[in-house]
């Protein structure tokens, strides 16, 4: 294994924005890479967003104060902070044959993170979903170091300005699907999205009472390109923004409170194999010939910038 692997949960923070669409890849035991990009958040049913470009940029002025100092004016102790997020992913994909051989990772991750209710939601929907600490990493890489066949890629760490979604594309191109997702009464509804992707999209929510815990929400969406371009008015002006269709698929979403020095991991459930399940068609992937199912591993650490007059 890469040495990178070995450190990608520990990188230093304040790392530079990462605006390119495809990160640099790493390996293992000399496998190629699986797809694994970062493009601008989007959400069919919430309102669209500035691009990467626009919104990861450097910025040189002074940004939002998140509380209002009553310090009198040019009192040097007068001071503002931005908060913001440095995100690490890292993409594991194992050949479904060897799916027995990764079992003992869930050995050194809780599962018990999220309410019985919503695990139920997500193992209807193929989805498992785990939160692990730093100090468990080695043994966790330590099973992946010994499945045959794994293929890695680890992102860059990246800035990530608050309420800024970021779409974690799993599909190297388009395709043609039917995706099925069961709703919380129990019901299977299906859906044909042809020439699509399939996307997890990530945001956050900072507890200021807690400044180091983050709360992530992941949500499986699909998204197919249309013709043409929208305008979009942001904080920025107005930027040219592709033209989307998609749907966001609440039945599989769910929200994690992160700790300073957990991760989160989300993988194929037990119902992933079966055809079209919205979990199986976003983490279960052919390349050459063969399956293989995707664990995406992440790391959220909150970020302080605080400056004086």
């Amino acid at each position: 294994m890469q040495q990178r692997f070995s450190r990608v949960f520990s990188g230093s923070l304040g790392a530079p924005l990462i605006v390119s669409l495809l990160a640099a890849v790493g390996a293992l035991s000399g496998a190629c890479s699986g797809p694994l990009h970062v493009t601008s958040g989007f959400s069919p049913h919430s309102p669209p967003t500035a691009g990467v470009a626009a919104a990861l940029a450097v910025r040189h002025d002074r940004p939002p104060e998140l509380v209002q100092n009553v310090a009198p004016k040019g009192d040097p102790r007068l001071r503002w902070t931005r908060l913001d997020v440095v995100l690490t992913v890292l993409h594991v994909q194992v050949p479904r044959t060897r799916r027995t051989q990764m079992e003992p990772v869930w050995n050194h991750l809780r599962e018990d993170v999220l309410d019985n209710a919503t695990a139920l939601r997500l193992q209807s929907n193929g989805v498992r979903v785990g939160v692990g600490r730093e100090d468990w990493w080695d043994a966790v890489r330590t099973t992946i170091d010994a499945v045959e066949g794994v293929r890695t890629q680890a992102l860059d760490p990246l800035r990530v300005p608050a309420n800024y979604p970021l779409a974690l594309e799993l599909d190297e191109r388009p395709r043609e699907q039917t995706l099925f997702f069961v709703a919380d009464d129990g019901v299977l509804s299906g859906e044909t999205w042809p020439h699509s992707r399939n996307v997890l999209r990530v945001t956050y929510e900072l507890n200021l009472a807690e400044r180091d815990h983050v709360r992530l929400t992941i949500v499986p969406e699909v998204r197919q390109r249309l013709e043409g371009f929208k305008w979009v008015r942001s904080e920025t002006g107005v930027t040219q923004m592709p033209n989307y269709d998609g749907r966001a698929f609440a039945a599989a979403a769910f929200a994690v409170d992160l700790e300073p020095g957990e991760f989160l991991t989300v993988a194929p459930g037990p119902r992933a194999n079966l055809f079209g399940l919205v979990g199986g068609a976003l983490l279960v992937r052919e390349l050459d010939g063969q399956c293989y199912d995707s664990y995406v591993f992440l790391r959220a650490d909150v970020n302080h910038v605080a400056r004086g007059n």
